[in-house]
């Protein structure tokens, strides 16, 4: 299955687990670089608010929710045991599903600790994955000696872990140069990856707060609730303006 939602007047990409994961080894099989976004909450709004932006990010091969907050007017909970992509974190059930284990990655985040966790959490999703390269972003390092870089590994899968905004921009401007064949950007939602490699404290342990430790830390429950109420006040005040504009124009 596979269709769209719009969200904020912003079509967002909706597919099951197994088109997503077929597409996207379809994708590697491709001779293009294909680029995927995950969508936060913030880039909705930045999208909303910039034309500019939103003809950017529309230009992916794939626009998919990142955060679960982007769909707490969809039931989400109904989604996800439906088994839909609702956040990043079905980019490690592709993983897991690569039709060629042995696939090459390149990294490139904001700090090298977020490389190796990231790193980490690949290599769990797929053991055979082999991490040929990593760079922290640095403005100040040429662009042109970063893509000659990322090249020289020929990688198959170029993973982006940059500030949103700077992260759509970088890579739509150098898309044409890159030889990866599929880009996937979690940058505004890489959080949820980094919180489920965080390890178990002792203390937590000593206590038996496992449990607790799992859905407050790991699985951000009451982070993702606040976001989810948070976005969805945004999407209703949009809906209201546009409706409100709307009845202007028709008493002009």
């Amino acid at each position: 299955m596979q269709t769209s939602v719009k969200i904020m007047d912003i079509d967002v990409d909706m597919m099951t687990n197994d088109i997503f994961i077929q597409k996207m080894n379809e994708y590697l099989m491709d001779d293009k670089l294909n680029v995927i976004f995950f969508a936060s909450t913030e880039l909705l709004n930045r999208a909303v608010e910039d034309d500019d932006y939103r003809a950017l990010v529309e230009q992916a091969d794939l626009f998919l929710p990142g955060e679960e907050a982007l769909l707490s007017a969809y039931h989400v909970d109904v989604l996800e045991a439906g088994g839909m992509v609702v956040s990043c974190k079905s980019f490690g059930m592709m993983l897991e599903n690569l039709w060629k284990e042995e696939r090459s990655m390149y990294i490139i985040a904001k700090s090298e600790s977020e490389i190796g966790i990231l790193e980490s959490w690949c290599k769990r999703m797929q053991p055979e994955l082999r991490v040929v390269g990593s760079c922290a972003y640095d403005p100040e390092v040429e662009d042109a000696a970063l893509i000659n870089e990322i090249n020289s590994h020929m990688p198959d899968m170029l993973l982006v872990d940059l500030p949103t905004g700077m992260q759509e921009q970088w890579i739509m401007e150098h898309k044409v140069m890159l030889g990866s064949k599929l880009c996937i950007a979690i940058g505004g939602v890489v959080g949820l990856i980094l919180a489920e490699e965080k390890e178990t404290p002792d203390w937590v342990k000593k206590l038996h707060l496992g449990g607790v430790y799992e859905k407050l830390v790991r699985q951000q429950e009451v982070k993702k609730n606040v976001r989810a109420r948070i976005f969805r006040k945004q999407v209703v005040q949009y809906n209201n303006q546009i409706e409100e504009n709307e009845n202007k124009k028709d008493d002009a």
